[in-house]
């Protein structure tokens, strides 16, 4: 699975009811996310990409970039235990 940036930019458009941010806008200090905007967006993303994430990782997310980094990485490794398999 390919994932974009553009992609996760929307996610969190539409999860938050923003227009206009960029990948490297502060999520709560910039966009005004609070903790639920958080479990809501994870949620979102996990069911997006047909991922789970560790709260851990979700905990460290401050930015779309984050979120974006956090998937990508939450793809491979999904796709190295598939090929293990």
């Amino acid at each position: 699975m390919t994932v974009i940036l553009e992609d996760v930019l929307q996610l969190v458009r539409a999860q938050l009811g923003i227009r206009s941010l960029s990948a490297n806008d502060r999520l709560m200090e910039d966009l005004g996310a609070e903790s639920a905007d958080f479990v809501n967006l994870a949620a979102a993303a996990e069911d997006r990409f047909d991922l789970t994430f560790d709260e851990a990782a979700i905990a460290a997310i401050r930015t779309p970039a984050d979120l974006y980094r956090l998937i990508v990485k939450t793809v491979q490794d999904k796709s190295i235990k598939k090929d293990m398999k």
